[in-house]
């Protein structure tokens, strides 16, 4: 096979050659090595390199699996993890000049359980400064990495260096977070699916956090059933994050879910709500064409209200998020304040925030909580939009994540994604077009909390429906 063939394999067929020794690990990493140092330069998706830790982990596994010892599906397979994910004896920066030279002395929870698996460490991504997204500033330590179908534009935020690298065939998967949208949208914008697990279902024990209680770990891959593969890998309770304690475990694993027939699964559409937020005529028709490929999978659609899911941005990300943030960075703010980047007007104002406006916005929370688990009773699944445009799409602004459309009062770009962050419930997106600038358009499905299953089943039958999934970018040059 050649460079490009092993660095664009999907985990699961990675996976399968490694076992069956088709494929040695050493030369899948050797491979992924290889595009990153020529291609990685003009795209911006790594932090820090870890090549030659990825080379000795290689080596070791390739000994392993000779032995007999295969530990799974994800033996020898390169990932590499948002740059908020501690690894031991390799800094972690969080993309701030304030956090540029800290070293953790031990490895995040979950680097350790996907390790167990036998994965790989091939690098850090980079990321939005402390995961606020927001376009890059010229202050920023890090630069916000260029998306791999069209370098005139970003990738979204705030794990742009995690789609980025998988997108590109720098690595086969990636872990990334999501406090308003951070998985799914820079998934959506560089074509491959990105799955925010339910709030609790995946340990944050050592990873940097902005919102305690709207923060996710989630995979991105560029399958449905390599993002199974990954989240039976990372999930599971841990005394470190009690809110990994309420999640119930798993029945069977996620990737078996992926069989299950799909017919009569009921999804919900919040048309209203999309009529208010606006959405541009390219995503408006690639939406339409994925709710048709639905229908004719054998699942029903229907209207459903969430009349006050509208506050949800401004609630969620506005001030929950912002309180939140503030409180984990006063120090820091109050000590290395000129050490901080584009993230601390977005940080700072949190600090702004009077009792009663979060105590409002809590409020919103419950109401808005009250009504999803509402609409879950009628309805297995909802389908939403992505983002209400996409970069080079009508309206969109060329560096920034805020879009700008001609219709609708919520233009905020994490309209159609932050309010699951607020509520908990996973979300996938998962590609479904490309726009007038070759960028992609991705689909969103919601399920009910803790039911994975659900969702990856119905996005697994969508993805093998049509071949949006299958379309690689050319290499920079």
């Amino acid at each position: 096979m050649t460079e490009r063939e092993l660095a664009f394999l999907s985990v699961a067929e990675a996976g399968r050659k490694i076992r069956s020794r088709q494929l040695s690990p050493v030369d899948l990493i050797e491979a992924c090595v290889a595009r990153s140092q020529r291609i990685d330069p003009l795209l911006g998706s790594l932090v820090t390199l870890m090549h030659d830790t990825a080379r000795k982990q290689a080596r070791a596994a390739a000994e392993e699996i000779a032995r007999g010892h295969w530990t799974g599906p994800l033996h020898g397979i390169p990932l590499t993890y948002k740059d908020i994910v501690a690894t031991a004896g390799t800094r972690t920066t969080a993309g701030s000049r304030v956090l540029k030279d800290w070293i953790p002395d031990r490895d995040a929870a979950v680097v350790s359980k996907l390790r167990a698996a036998g994965a790989i460490t091939l690098g850090k991504a980079a990321l939005s400064e402390f995961t606020f997204a927001g376009g890059s500033g010229p202050n920023d330590f890090v630069k916000a990495p260029r998306n791999p179908w069209n370098r005139s534009f970003e990738a979204g935020g705030s794990s742009n260096g995690s789609a980025v690298g998988v997108a590109a065939g720098l690595a086969l998967a990636s872990i990334g977070s999501d406090s308003g949208g951070s998985i799914r949208i820079p998934a959506a914008f560089c074509g491959v699916v990105g799955l925010k697990p339910t709030y609790g279902r995946v340990t944050r024990t050592g990873v940097v956090p902005l919102s305690y209680s709207m923060d996710h770990l989630g995979p991105i891959t560029r399958s449905v059933e390599d993002a199974a593969l990954l989240l039976d890998a990372m999930c599971g309770a841990d005394p470190s994050d009690r809110t990994t304690l309420s999640a119930p475990p798993p029945a069977q694993p996620f990737a078996s879910a992926l069989k299950r027939p799909v017919r009569g699964f009921r999804v919900g559409l919040l048309s209203s709500y999309m009529e208010g937020v606006g959405i541009d005529e390219e995503t408006s028709t690639a939406f339409d064409v994925a709710r048709r490929i639905l229908g004719s999978l054998g699942m029903s659609l229907r209207e459903v209200k969430a009349p006050h899911i509208a506050y949800a941005s401004a609630a969620g990300y506005n001030t929950i998020m912002r309180v939140e943030a503030f409180e984990h960075h006063f120090a820091m703010l109050r000590d290395h304040r000129a050490e901080y980047g584009q993230a601390f007007r977005n940080i700072a104002r949190g600090g702004l925030i009077t009792a009663h406006e979060y105590l409002r916005a809590q409020k919103a929370r419950a109401l808005i909580c009250t009504e999803i688990r509402s609409v879950f009773d009628e309805v297995d699944l909802i389908a939403l939009p992505v983002t209400a445009t996409s970069p080079g799409g009508g309206g969109y602004a060329q560096e920034g994540t805020d879009v700008k459309v001609r219709k609708g009062a919520l233009s905020h770009g994490a309209a159609y994604t932050a309010p699951f962050n607020l509520t908990g419930e996973p979300a996938i997106s998962i590609p479904c077009g490309f726009n007038r600038a070759g960028v992609p358009i991705g689909l969103q499905l919601v399920a009910r909390a803790f039911r994975e299953d659900t969702l990856l089943a119905a996005a697994h039958a969508y993805e093998r429906a049509t071949e949006w999934h299958t379309r690689q970018p050319q290499d920079a040059a």
